[in-house]
């Protein structure tokens, strides 16, 4: 998917997303979602789908996730 950022969500700021794994897409310009159970990748979810290069995932110190986006900009991802 040429990965070009990855980041574990370890804060409750989104429920049961916890210990799952951010990877964005330079390629193919989304966010992926990786659940991962006994230490491997379970299931993948596309979110954000043709959003642009994604060039960067960090976790905030408030627990929020910003995605950095070529040509777009830093966006926060907000629970549902």
């Amino acid at each position: 998917i040429a990965p070009s950022g990855m980041a574990f969500i370890n804060s409750d700021v989104y429920g049961s997303w916890k210990g799952n794994l951010l990877v964005g897409s330079l390629k193919f310009q989304y966010l992926s979602r990786c659940i991962i159970k006994k230490n491997q990748v379970y299931k993948e979810i596309k979110l954000l789908k043709d959003i642009g290069r994604v060039r960067s995932i960090v976790q905030g110190k408030d627990g929020y996730i910003y995605v950095g986006v070529e040509n777009l900009g830093i966006i926060k991802l907000l629970p549902q």
